[in-house]
């Protein structure tokens, strides 16, 4: 954004249409991409994302700018795709998990030929296997760090937890998601 957040939230909050795209812009892609991490879903994240920029239209009036706005946008975000997975089970819906569309591989078809493109998503495939193996926690925090973009501090004021057991969760995690991977290429 160009301008200041504060300014930005305020012109949103009284129903400027340029501040509303601007919000949307710098953020619809995070918050898309930390869902997508957690529900491997894309028309989920999609309904999700949108959901939360239509709940946010509804409460920023009554938000102040107190440097959180990306913590309470990715926790408005994760409280309704747990509503939505809660809903979802007691309806017994079968989701596609292994949906992943070729751009979230990184595959650029003008620029890379099959044989990268089959690399890249064998890697991809192995990790989105060892990520799927870790505890839902742990998976929370890396979609909020590498996803969401958030600074530790952002996401331990997002879920609410001590900055010292967020930063310890997310190396716990790494440290996981290495020893799997490293599991894997020695089979």
């Amino acid at each position: 954004m160009d301008r200041p957040l504060d300014a930005v939230l305020k012109e949103a909050a009284r129903g400027q249409p340029q501040a509303w795209r601007q919000l949307t812009e710098a953020y619809t892609g995070r918050v898309w991409a930390m869902i997508y991490r957690q529900c491997r879903d894309a028309e989920l994240a999609e309904e999700i994302t949108q959901d939360t920029f239509v709940r946010i239209v509804d409460k920023l009036s009554d938000y102040a700018e107190r440097g959180q706005f990306e913590s309470w946008l990715f926790r408005i975000a994760l409280n309704r795709l747990r509503d939505e997975m809660r809903r979802r089970k007691r309806q017994a819906t079968p989701v596609d998990w292994h949906q992943t569309p070729p751009e979230a591989l990184g595959y650029n078809p003008d620029q890379d030929g099959p044989a990268q493109h089959l690399q890249q998503a064998e890697r991809h495939e192995q990790l989105r296997q060892a990520f799927d193996r870790l505890p839902e926690a742990d998976r929370v925090v890396l979609g909020l760090r590498f996803n969401g973009d958030l600074s530790f501090q952002q996401i331990a004021d997002t879920l609410e937890q001590p900055l010292g057991t967020v930063l310890a969760r997310s190396h716990r995690a790494l440290k996981k998601l290495k020893g799997m991977l490293e599991e894997h290429e020695n089979d």
